[in-house]
């Protein structure tokens, strides 16, 4: 999807956007921007549209996810890897594993491709979570074209991850912490869950230790200080060790690596403190484009914005169906606006140098027809009408050639009256006969038609013209019987050169 695309992050407190804009090779980040949530009635959705507007983002070119948790996360398995097969088959290879019935809920796969087929991860959630969410969306002119499941959308970030495979992404918000399982191929598996929040943030303000969700970095835990926020934090340990565990043995190999996002991992010392707990190498994710003070603060909305804007078949996206996006894509029109002005541009001047050098051409034509009708009307005075100058130009100049052709012989040796002598002078003088016609048929043959006594006489004719000597050859072509019983030939002589 061309142009500029939204990630959308909405935590308890605050809205995180991130801004990208899609080019046909990669992508470029325009602009974060973290705004906090109104405290007005209508909560979120004021501050979502007053965002937008504000800093005049697309309203239709947005990806975004489901807060809530999934209903069923389930992997069903083909052995073969194409999307459109996929769509036809896994539905009701849904509907034998599970204990619903998903015409009834709402559900899609993101592909994940192995060696030997592929596996669909697919989420199911009610469909009022889905309805409500663009429900509320769309109340305030707004209308994601992608909503999808968190943990997947991580995904998008697989080229980013530089640390050792197989890598547990952990992205702890304010209300729920997404699991994102990478091995060398990319996601792999991924799950969300609430309660380990909830608990957090319920020792916290039981502890006094304080109730503020914006701020995580100003806590910090070390070996001197912040115990009692390693208390509040057990839930979330604990949840974390059963889900390592967990995709342990479903990709039958140790997590080696984990990264870490969100609002929580701001605390100070946080990451130490898995490393110690988890024997593992745990950092917190770096993203360059997001740099090192904003990579855990805006790797979701950046992810959902990647996401989102390079979607295609094999991903997650729950508007479909009922829930079918019907959108303008505005910025795929802005996108190819200006090169499309520009060839309209383009064709619209080469119709008009095209054009202008027709007529060009047209006006020369017609001076030149012009100018032929004029000589020719000056050389035929006696013709009065003539439709075609340039034809009846070419016919009278190709019947002078005829006749020139017939007279000029052989330039610079026989002339057609010194052939007319050399037959004359090579024929016997007691010889009676009449021609009928002398033709030329080329500079130096010539074909004479005539009429004699008799056979006899035609063969001493063709003697005498071979014994001449004056010509090249000497061919009878025809007798035959004429009136009053004498006979008509036709005689074949080729001249030769003089030198």
């Amino acid at each position: 999807m061309y142009g500029r695309f939204v990630g959308l992050d909405i935590g308890s407190k605050d809205i995180r956007v991130s801004l990208i804009k899609r080019g046909l090779r990669d992508a470029q980040l325009l602009q974060t921007i973290r705004t906090e949530i109104s405290p007005s009635p209508t909560g979120d959705a004021d501050s979502i549209a007053g965002v937008f507007k504000a800093y005049s983002l697309p309203k239709g070119d947005i990806a975004t996810s489901v807060a809530e948790n999934p209903t069923s996360i389930r992997v069903v398995k083909f052995p073969f890897s194409d999307p459109k097969k996929i769509d036809q088959v896994y539905e009701y290879e849904l509907e034998n594993i599970s204990t619903f019935d998903p015409r009834e809920k709402t559900h899609g796969y993101h592909l994940v491709k192995n060696e030997v087929g592929s596996e669909a991860l697919v989420c199911v959630f009610e469909k009022d979570q889905v309805a409500e969410l663009i429900k509320s969306y769309n109340e305030n002119g707004i209308d994601p074209k992608i909503i999808t499941y968190a943990p997947l959308a991580f995904g998008a970030l697989n080229d980013l991850l530089s640390a050792k495979r197989p890598l547990l992404l952990i992205d702890i918000g304010e209300t729920e912490i997404s699991y994102s399982l990478f091995d060398e191929s990319g996601i792999r598996r991924v799950r969300s869950s609430t309660k380990p929040v909830e608990s957090f943030f319920e020792k916290l303000n039981q502890d006094g230790v304080g109730s503020d969700r914006r701020d995580f970095s100003q806590m910090v835990i070390s070996e001197d200080e912040g115990q009692d926020i390693k208390e509040c934090l057990s839930p979330i340990l604990g949840e974390i060790k059963k889900t390592i565990q967990f995709f342990e043995i479903e990709l039958k190999d140790k997590v080696k690596t984990v990264e870490l996002s969100g609002s929580l991992s701001l605390i100070g010392g946080f990451s130490d403190f898995l490393k110690d707990e988890l024997d593992r190498d745990v950092k917190k994710i770096y993203i360059p484009d997001l740099g090192a003070d904003n990579s855990a603060v805006f790797a979701k909305s950046y992810a959902l914005a990647l996401y989102g804007s390079t979607f295609r078949n094999g991903y997650l996206n729950f508007r479909k169906d009922e829930f079918k996006y019907a959108g303008v894509d505005h910025e795929l029109r802005k996108v190819f606006m200006v090169p499309g002005a520009l060839l309209a541009i383009l064709i619209l001047f080469l119709i008009y140098s095209s054009a202008s050098r027709y007529y060009e051409l047209k006006r020369s034509v017609e001076e030149m027809e012009t100018q032929i009708a004029r000589v020719v009307k000056d050389t035929f005075p006696e013709v009065k009408v003539i439709p075609k100058p340039k034809l009846f130009m070419e016919s009278e100049v190709g019947k002078v050639r005829e006749k020139l052709d017939l007279i000029e012989g052989v330039q610079g040796e026989l002339t057609p009256l010194d052939a007319l002598k050399d037959i004359s002078s090579s024929l016997p003088q007691s010889l009676k006969l009449t021609v009928n016609q002398i033709k030329f048929e080329t500079g130096n043959k010539i074909k004479i038609e005539g009429v004699c006594g008799s056979y006899q006489e035609v063969a001493e004719i063709e003697e005498a013209l071979t014994e001449s000597g004056m010509f090249e050859s000497v061919t009878r072509n025809q007798t035959g019987n004429a009136s009053n019983g004498n006979t008509k030939f036709e005689i074949s002589v080729v001249l030769k050169s003089k030198v």
